[in-house]
């Protein structure tokens, strides 16, 4: 849009004019043609843009005509879907013609330089149009002749307005089919990604990564590594980050998008010199070309050039300033020492009480940063709206080195920073703050306890403490370069399933696997033991755990206790070549259903047919019928 039309500087005319292109937008949809679209703008365009009105001067005439000529720009700019959202032509009256506001001047003497002023030609006004479309239309779409960059930034805007929702149902189906993807879609895709990313869709975004790498054309299959590489990073899979990287430049080696994804993962490892490197050898292949479509990547090169840490958080657009303040803090934090008063409320079962200095200091935190502590035992929320002003809590941060002797404190941080996602917190801040929440824990329970008793989860006041070892566990069974079977990733599950023998994270599943995967059965037995009656894959691993130490009887006995509850994931996991199915519960995975079976056949298959006891399965359950 021109400056005449739309300027930053002008708060109040942009939002007269948002609101004029809403209205219009049910105009056009509505209205019988042209003729009867620019009465009505003529006639309510004054009182619908009231800080455009009263800029007018009298002595050009009234108000009217003047909407009367945006209303044509605002018509030629409207997408109809009755048009495949192609826009409508409007004929242009010729210079000597009758003006076509309806003063009887002629147009060159009347309108002619006003219109020209009106210029909407690279205004997106597809958003208004499809603020007035209902959801299940936009199914429709792909097949029509939208411009995909304007229903990429229809989608942006929604999701700016909280939206986020409506913009996932504007853009997925462009994915839907088997047919090819062109590159053409690659904005789409990419804000599809980022509102993924903000619902905490990390399976989707996974999944449309793998789609758009098996069935994109050659710039969408390198776009989509390239996103696989940035979250592998993102996850401090740096080898899986090369890996994806050096496909996508097999795929596209012309492709300047891998120049910065390239110093990216440089700058986010530490090679600051080897990243300055590479961008001297890219600046003068680009400077030379003399290319202004060039210029935002050469100003990047050039800041890697200059000061590589600067350049890593202009390149990121989750980095905030404030995570290189925390950083540091957290580089001076002190020794983990024992504040917590841990009382014993029921049997072997104890709550952590803070002390009288650390309840006052985390009443004075909270008034400063909001709480966003995720429901149910989710160990993410996703809320990143306290890096909008932090300099309150960081302050207190700074000022009481006891807020790192805090669980509170500490699970807010981790919340906080992985809510915000930005290249290289994973290993510079999210992990080192999991670490101190398990070295904060050890601390405060070692000295106390003797060893069986036991932090529910239940008690709200233990929740902070078994969210941070929850979420390192987790971290620990997902990381790619350890594998779900590593020391660690037991050793944490271990604590955890100790201090909270209800296991409401559900980590025994992932732990008995483990087990069986290192070839300790028994350890596989005893753990399951311990909960009857459960979920489809601690109940099939305990069935495998015994058939693999020879204890046939009892395997056949767990089995007949077993089947009618899940049937359909032993008949999964029998099946030859099943199908991947859709999902079977808008709210998760349904217990019992065909998608919790599929997961457990997917993660589990390999150690059933080792040693040959999906055979034994098969026999087994012949005897049942």
């Amino acid at each position: 849009m021109t400056q005449e039309i739309w300027d930053d500087s002008e708060g109040d005319e942009n939002d007269d004019l948002f609101v004029l292109f809403e209205v219009s937008a049910r105009f056009f949809l509505n209205s019988t043609g042209p003729s009867e679209f620019l009465d009505r703008i003529a006639s309510i365009g004054p009182d619908l843009a009231p800080s455009i009105t009263e800029k007018i001067d009298p002595a050009t005439g009234p108000p009217g005509q003047l909407f009367r000529m945006l209303g044509v720009a605002i018509y030629k700019a409207m997408p109809d879907p009755d048009l495949g959202y192609r826009t409508r032509p409007l004929p242009v009256p010729g210079r000597n013609d009758p003006c076509i506001c309806g003063s009887g001047e002629k147009y060159k003497r009347c309108c002619l330089r006003l219109a020209q002023s009106f210029d909407l030609s690279n205004y997106n006004m597809l958003r208004h149009v499809l603020d007035q479309v209902s959801q299940k239309d936009f199914r429709d779409l792909p097949g029509t002749h939208v411009n995909p960059v304007a229903v990429a930034d229809t989608a942006a805007q929604w999701f700016e307005e909280g939206r986020a929702t409506r913009a996932v149902a504007l853009l997925e189906p462009w994915f839907t089919g088997n047919a090819t993807l062109s590159g053409a879609l690659e904005p789409i895709f990419d804000q599809l990604m980022e509102c993924y990313r903000a619902l905490g869709n990390p399976r989707k975004r996974e999944s449309l990564v793998t789609k758009l790498s098996e069935r994109g054309d050659k710039v969408m299959r390198s776009a989509a590594l390239q996103r696989r590489s940035t979250m592998r990073a993102d996850r401090g899979d740096y080898a899986g980050a090369w890996e994806a990287f050096t496909a996508a430049q097999r795929m596209d080696p012309e492709n300047l998008s891998l120049v910065a994804l390239e110093l990216t993962l440089l700058l986010s490892q530490g090679n600051d010199g080897q990243a300055r490197e590479r961008a001297r050898f890219w600046l003068m292949r680009l400077e030379r070309l003399r290319d202004s479509d060039l210029m935002p990547l050469i100003e990047f090169l050039r800041r890697v050039r200059d000061d590589p840490r600067s350049a890593l958080a202009a390149a990121d657009p989750h980095h905030h300033p404030a995570l290189d303040q925390l950083e540091a803090m957290l580089a001076d934090a002190p020794q983990c020492e024992a504040h917590y008063i841990i009382q014993e409320f029921g049997p072997g079962e104890f709550v952590l009480e803070l002390d009288a200095a650390l309840r006052k200091l985390e009443k004075r935190w909270r008034a400063h940063f909001p709480d966003i502590k995720p429901s149910l035992t989710a160990t993410q929320s996703g809320d990143d709206g306290m890096w909008e002003d932090p300099q309150d809590w960081l302050d207190i941060l700074g000022r009481n080195p006891l807020c790192w002797q805090s669980f509170e404190v500490l699970d807010d941080l981790v919340l906080a920073v992985d809510a915000l996602q930005a290249i290289g917190t994973e290993t510079t801040l999210l992990e080192p703050l999991l670490a101190r929440g398990v070295a904060l824990l050890d601390a405060n329970i070692t000295a106390v306890l003797g060893g069986e008793e036991t932090l529910s989860w239940l008690c709200l006041e233990n929740r902070p403490a078994l969210r941070l070892l929850a979420h390192r566990t987790f971290r620990a069974l997902e990381d790619p370069e350890r594998g779900a079977a590593s020391d660690d990733f037991i050793q944490l599950a271990e604590k955890l399933i100790k201090l909270n023998p209800g296991d409401n994270h559900g980590i025994r599943e992932s732990l008995s696997h483990a087990y069986l995967a290192r070839g300790w059965p028994e350890k596989a037995i005893e753990l399951t033991g311990r909960y009857p009656d459960d979920f489809c894959g601690p109940a099939l691993n305990r069935i495998l755990a015994l058939v693999t130490v020879g204890r046939d009887a009892d395997a056949q006995s767990e089995l007949s206790a077993n089947y009618e509850g899940h049937a359909v994931a032993i008949k999964m996991l029998l099946a030859k070549k099943p199908r991947q199915p859709k999902s079977d519960s808008a709210y998760g995975i349904a217990m019992g259903g065909t998608q919790e079976a599929w997961l457990y056949r997917r993660s589990s298959l390999a150690l059933w047919e080792k040693g040959g006891a999906i055979d034994w399965l098969r026999k087994a359950c012949k005897k049942l019928r």
